[in-house]
């Protein structure tokens, strides 16, 4: 299902006007790669795919949360079947530092309640972080936040000043 939603991800953006691409291989360090317009700009995606609301982060056990060579953004993608053989699809788009920010209060939250219960913290490499559909779901839909980050990115320098691409000076 990880291919499938791979694939999905690089479709939505491409609907969107982004240049997307799956990478593949053993070592590959993300999933896929969105490309500005112009080339001169990568930004990685982490896709993580589900079809029961649960996407698995690790983002604890894999030290993500400080990596400086982290995914710029993070889509979750939800398929479910429907007894029909359809599917429903929905999306979820949120920067590195959002999920790490959602992560780290559900892992505070688990803590709590596990600290309470047996007097020690919770040894979170022994486990696996997730999130769910109710952590994330205000951030259905979100791909404004990709393309954004590229109208930010593919600002140049023309004439000694700042300007953003197709606005001509005279």
């Amino acid at each position: 299902m990880n291919l499938a939603g791979e694939y999905r991800v690089c479709s939505e953006l491409c609907k969107r006007g982004v240049l997307a691409t799956v990478t593949y291989g053993n070592r590959k360090g993300v999933d896929v790669y969105a490309i500005s317009d112009r080339q001169e700009r990568a930004l990685k995606i982490e896709v993580k795919t589900s079809q029961r609301g649960r996407f698995v982060t690790g983002i604890t056990q894999k030290g993500l949360a400080e990596d400086p060579t982290a995914p710029d953004f993070w889509v979750l993608f939800e398929l479910a079947a429907a007894n029909d053989g359809t599917f429903t699809e929905r999306f979820f788009v949120l920067t590195h530092s959002e999920i790490c920010r959602i992560q780290k209060a559900k892992n505070k939250k688990h803590n709590d309640r596990y600290e309470s219960k047996h007097g020690r913290r919770y040894d979170f490499s022994l486990g696996v972080d997730n999130v769910t559909i109710n952590d994330v779901e205000r951030h259905e839909n979100h791909w404004s936040k990709v393309l954004a980050r590229f109208e930010r990115e593919t600002e140049i320098h023309e004439h000694g000043k700042h300007v953003r691409p197709g606005v001509r000076r005279q």
